[in-house]
């Protein structure tokens, strides 16, 4: 080998050459079962700019891309500077018809004219181990006057799927390049085929008349396929577009696929059951006591006697008043059990009127209560009258008040049982009006303001006051704060006149 010349691989490298290295060069491949050689010849040219070693054509109007084939150089120096030359002069890159793209690897010319015609020559400045060279590669690019045809190329669709929906219009629409030169109007044809089968031979299709766009670059095809219904025969078929010219043909596919709904169905039924359950929760809400009271009805039917709970009573009446028979004492000794009592089988201990003459009243009244699964008081406006005002109003409450004037010791042992132990639920009844806490214990107050009060008021004038619409709002109410009764033969009567409300704090 001589000075200058190395071996990298497979690869013969002159740093740098000379004229001395003309000449030819062989490169010789042995394995075992025989040989290959390859022969080369290197010319070295003392000028600025060596001889193109490669030659392209571009038509007028047309775009090309001239390459700097020296990848082995850049493969050892990726930090290498490259620099064009057109005819051994730099490249005037002025303007948007020369370009330089990945870096200066390569020039796009754009729109070709004569005056793009030239040798081309990509100088690289290098380093090798310390050293600095310049490897060159001209290309000689010849700008060709009369356009060249080109073969068609469809590009849309490609391999393309459109959703539609079965039974309706539709319209495809395809466009392609159809060449370029004299003539390619004329001898370019664009046409559609459903599965293998042209177009005119089926019902329900119609292809427009295609649109040719020739432009300067070349001449561009629009075509459009009508389907006037979208049969189950054109799902999921090939449906292809071809342009065809002089030089050849390029063909794009096309699916119709039927749309899906199952996501937008699956949003609505999602959209219908929050729907149905913020409805459900808000008419639970509304009829509430409606909802309990018929399906305390319907109980009985579906589920199993319960075992005995060891209570005598459903409900424990007791009632404050002012002075002479009060209203308080008329409603629970009269209105009270004529509804629950007799028209719903209710079980009733009413304060005044099952009281034993000569019964320790501190042990019957614990009993009784103890064997009472409600406890419901009753307040009239007259019951904000203290009937001991020097008394703490703690202890101004009695539920009955004997003819000694001796305040009662039901509602203490009921409301200790029920604030305290838990164990007994507590109904407050307002009549007439409403009625003001600030006189009446505190434990009247908070359960007041915790769970509210029923409020009953006095049937119109040339109303029966005893007997009171059972179905009316309160008696419901009331009978929702009862206990459940399994024995509910006897069927209530109509009778209007009750009105009530339910007020919270």
């Amino acid at each position: 080998m001589t000075s200058g010349v190395e071996v990298r691989g497979e690869v013969l490298w002159f740093l740098p050459t000379h004229t001395s290295h003309n000449g030819h060069y062989t490169c010789e491949s042995k394995y075992p079962n025989g040989s290959w050689e390859m022969k080369f010849v290197l010319s070295v040219d003392p000028g600025p700019c060596p001889v193109p070693a490669e030659n392209r054509t571009v038509s007028q109007g047309m775009s090309e891309v001239v390459f700097c084939r020296q990848q082995d150089v850049l493969g050892l120096d990726p930090t290498a500077h490259i620099r064009w030359f057109k005819d051994c002069s730099p490249v005037d890159k002025h303007g948007e018809t020369i370009i330089e793209e990945d870096g200066p690897k390569r020039l796009r010319l754009v729109n070709a004219t004569e005056s793009h015609a030239g040798v081309y020559t990509c100088l690289v400045e290098f380093s090798l181990q310390g050293g600095n060279y310049t490897a060159t590669h001209s290309t000689q690019l010849k700008v060709n006057k009369e356009k060249v045809p080109l073969k068609p190329q469809v590009t849309y669709p490609r391999k393309e799927t459109v959703t539609v929906e079965p039974g309706s219009r539709v319209e495809l629409v395809c466009s392609a390049f159809l060449g370029v030169g004299e003539g390619t109007e004329s001898e370019s044809f664009m046409f559609w085929t459903v599965d293998g089968r042209h177009t005119d031979h089926i019902e329900q299709l119609n292809v427009t008349k295609t649109t040719i766009l020739p432009r300067s670059s070349g001449v561009y095809g629009r075509s459009t396929l009508s389907i006037y219904e979208v049969r189950p025969e054109f799902l999921n078929v090939t449906i292809s577009c071809i342009a065809l010219n002089a030089l050849g043909q390029d063909v794009g596919f096309l699916w119709l696929q039927p749309a899906n709904h199952s996501g937008f169905y699956t949003c609505l039924c999602l959209c219908l059951a929050f729907s149905m359950v913020i409805l459900g929760v808000a008419m639970c809400c509304l009829f509430k006591v409606d909802l309990v009271l018929a399906y305390r009805r319907l109980r009985p039917l579906v589920s199993k006697k319960r075992a005995p709970d060891g209570k005598l009573y459903d409900a424990y009446v007791s009632y404050v008043h002012g002075d002479g028979l009060s209203r308080a004492e008329m409603f629970a000794l009269q209105v009270l059990p004529e509804v629950l009592e007799r028209r719903y089988g209710y079980t009733l201990f009413v304060s005044g009127r099952d009281d034993l003459p000569g019964e320790a009243i501190h042990d019957v009244t614990s009993e009784t209560m103890r064997r009472s699964r409600r406890l419901i008081i009753i307040l009239s406006a007259q019951s904000v009258s203290p009937l001991h005002p020097k008394m703490d109003p703690e202890d101004q409450l009695p539920l009955h008040q004997s003819p000694q004037d001796s305040p009662s010791y039901d509602q203490q042992i009921g409301l200790y049982d029920a604030l305290i132990q838990n164990g007994l639920r507590v109904v407050l009844v307002e009549i007439d009006g409403k009625v003001d806490y600030t006189s009446l214990p505190k434990s009247l107050h908070y359960i007041r303001r915790k769970q509210g009060a029923l409020r009953w008021r006095r049937p119109s004038s040339g109303k029966s006051s005893s007997t009171a619409h059972p179905n009316g709002h309160f008696w419901k109410c009331l009978r929702y704060h009862m206990p459940f009764k399994p024995k509910g033969d006897l069927k209530p009567q109509l009778t209007p006149g009750i009105n009530c409300s339910i007020e919270l704090y």
